[in-house]
């Protein structure tokens, strides 16, 4: 009696969560995702910049998003990120055995990413 009701759940559990008469490679593949392709920073427009390092695939309308951004996914995963020493003067934070310590002023990381303003 019992039998039954077992093996109706375990037919239940193995049956696909889709018809069987749908497109099947359909769902199989992913839909497309259209991006547009980034060589190199943009941003003298005042548009966001992309295609940063480090940057995960966001892009960023400022160097405060860009540099938070970095010390909030970056860092904590031993990426190398920006840190600020003193006021508008940075350090490049590199937790690889043999990097050169490498300290930039603000107006070199705006220019050195793309950022106007």
């Amino acid at each position: 009696m019992i039998l039954p009701l077992v093996l109706a759940m375990m037919i239940a559990a193995c049956s696909p969560s889709e018809p069987l008469g749908g497109n099947r490679a359909a769902a199989a593949s992913p839909p497309a995702i259209k991006e547009k392709p980034v060589d190199s920073p943009t941003g003298s427009n005042g548009e966001a910049v992309a295609g940063l390092p480090f940057s995960h695939g966001k892009s960023f309308r400022t160097l405060d998003e860009y540099l938070a951004h970095l010390e909030r996914y970056a860092a904590p995963i031993d990426q190398p990120w920006w840190r600020e020493i003193r006021p508008g003067v940075y350090e490049h934070v590199k937790r690889m055995p043999g990097a050169k310590p490498e300290v930039a002023t603000r107006a070199e990381l705006m220019e050195r990413f793309g950022f106007t303003s």
